[in-house]
């Protein structure tokens, strides 16, 4: 099993990182978050910072934040986009606009396209984290349906797309979330084709399902733009047992991406208090056979009062569950198709 680490922090907190401690404690995977709007002013600090980590022995991940809001799963990240074209934004079942673009705009999706693909030729990393994309859904309230929404359901399935959220409502924001993972990895893959494309569901927290388009997980191990998937264990905020937390995902999703040859990481939040259990989950993810886990993040843990004690116990964690640089960090090797 692998180990990484995200760094959730802006570009003025990479300057922070220590990357040889990283890479001392035997994490050698990096997921890195680049907000749309930092990317769009401090590019090649960004750019530097990939550099760095590849120097000092880390495989560096693209986590991209913000970009009309669709990859956004804090409210707090703004983007700047949405801002100047509100129009290209989700319409919900009242026919409101809503902070989140919409993956099935042509605008936006070319606007997307070029940004991401940009983004590919700039940094220096070993592929992408599409983190929670999907359609906006709460109380009741789902989207979208606007004039492209409408017209391609239309397209689809012969009638109007209906104001409740029907079976095959729900269907179709599914297959247009594997639309949007597909013109995802379409776009980095265009720079390097040996870039991979990671993407995180959306978790399930509180009693409502949230029918967002990427919460079946078989949908998205189908999906040719996708190479693996990371799931993220929310076992401290639903108050679950974390042994059972780990158990559920690698019962579930993960055993459903590795029948479609796709790997399964599972994202844990971690701490160096006594009831984070970092060291303890690790272990157990290990002994349930995960492909993988990222921590979360690099604040909470590294630099966060009482790690310096910490350090040699999950120093020791690491090296026991053991991790092989070589391999992938989530997605398995694609296989070769031969050209027709």
């Amino acid at each position: 099993m692998q180990v990484g680490l995200l760094c959730s922090g802006g570009v003025d907190d990479l300057r922070h990182v220590d990357l040889g401690l990283v890479y001392d404690i035997g994490i050698r995977t990096l997921f890195i978050a680049c907000y749309e709007d930092e990317v769009r002013w401090q590019a090649e600090d960004l750019a530097g910072f990939f550099r760095q980590a590849r120097a000092a022995g880390l495989e560096p991940y693209a986590v991209p934040w913000g970009y009309g809001r669709l990859l956004a799963p804090d409210p707090s990240i703004d983007s700047l986009y949405l801002q100047v074209h509100p129009d290209t934004s989700q319409v919900d079942s009242r026919g409101k606009r809503v902070r989140k673009a919409c993956p099935n705009d042509p605008r936006f999706l070319e606007w997307f396209s070029s940004s991401v693909r940009t983004l590919a030729w700039l940094l220096e990393c070993r592929g992408f984290v599409w983190d929670e994309p999907g359609f906006h859904h709460h109380r009741g309230l789902w989207s979208c349906r606007c004039g492209y929404c409408k017209r391609l359901f239309a397209a689809a399935y012969g009638h109007e797309m209906p104001r409740e959220l029907t079976d095959e409502v729900l269907l179709f924001r599914r297959q247009s979330v594997s639309m949007f993972l597909l013109a995802a990895a379409a776009a980095v893959r265009s720079v390097d084709r040996r870039l991979q494309s990671l993407v995180v569901p959306s978790p399930r927290l509180g009693k409502e399902q949230r029918y967002t388009g990427s919460e079946d997980i078989a949908v998205l191990a189908q999906c040719a733009g996708v190479d693996g998937l990371c799931i993220t264990v929310p076992w401290q905020e639903m108050g679950w047992d974390m042994e059972y937390g780990i158990r559920e995902v690698n019962k579930g999703p993960a055993q459903i991406a590795h029948a479609h040859k796709k790997g399964c990481g599972l994202w844990l939040m971690a701490g160096p208090r006594r009831e984070d259990r970092t060291i303890d989950a690790l272990e157990f993810a290990a002994r349930a056979g995960t492909d993988a886990v990222v921590l979360s993040d690099y604040d909470g843990l590294i630099a966060a009062p009482g790690f310096s004690a910490m350090r040699p116990a999950l120093a020791d964690a690491i090296a026991r569950v053991g991790q092989d640089a070589a391999r992938a960090v989530v997605a398995r090797p694609r296989r070769r198709r031969s050209r027709g």
